[in-house]
């Protein structure tokens, strides 16, 4: 009889064992788990913007048979900004290129962020004098439906500087969420 009653504690130990090493594993899954989508946000946010800057307009787009790069269009508009104001040296489909930025901006973040359900954040800011509130250049900021407001959780890009001889800096940052 004493036997048997030790065989069965030893299998219900057993068997406690083995769930609490279950419910371990799931724990430590699912943190790695969460730990790789931050790694992911991190990583398309910080890789998007220098990406994004550097696209190539394509040829015959803007005027002046120059093949500018997104960067130049935002460098153009930080000098020639605000667009209802002034004429921007670069004419890209007739647009100013501060507006022709946003749209190709918008459109570029929608076919690769939005295609993978990531809701994003693009802005930037020229700083023409340190100390003194930074000028907002696209505003309201480039972006999915619904943005990625502070609430959530989102990750960013850093700022990334762009500095213009003429304009000042220009800082963007990309905010992305789930």
């Amino acid at each position: 009889m004493r036997k048997g009653q030790m065989e069965i504690i030893g299998l219900v130990v057993i068997v406690i064992l083995i769930t609490l090493g279950m419910l371990f594993l799931a724990k430590f899954a699912l943190n790695t788990k969460q730990a790789n989508t931050l790694l992911l946000r991190k990583g398309l946010a910080s890789s998007s913007v220098p990406a994004l800057l550097k696209t190539t307009v394509d040829a015959g787009i803007c005027d002046g048979g120059a093949v500018p790069q997104l960067q130049d269009v935002l460098e153009d508009c930080a000098r020639n900004y605000p667009p209802e104001l002034s004429r921007s040296v670069l004419s890209c489909e007739g647009k100013h290129s501060c507006d022709f930025f946003r749209d190709t901006a918008q459109k570029l973040l929608d076919s690769t962020l939005g295609s993978w359900r990531k809701k994003y954040e693009f802005r930037s800011h020229l700083i023409r004098t340190p100390g003194i509130e930074p000028i907002a250049l696209l505003d309201p900021p480039v972006g999915s439906e619904g943005g990625c407001p502070s609430t959530k959780s989102r990750d960013s890009s850093g700022a990334f500087p762009l500095p213009t001889p003429d304009a000042g800096l220009i800082q963007s940052v990309l905010f992305v969420c789930d």
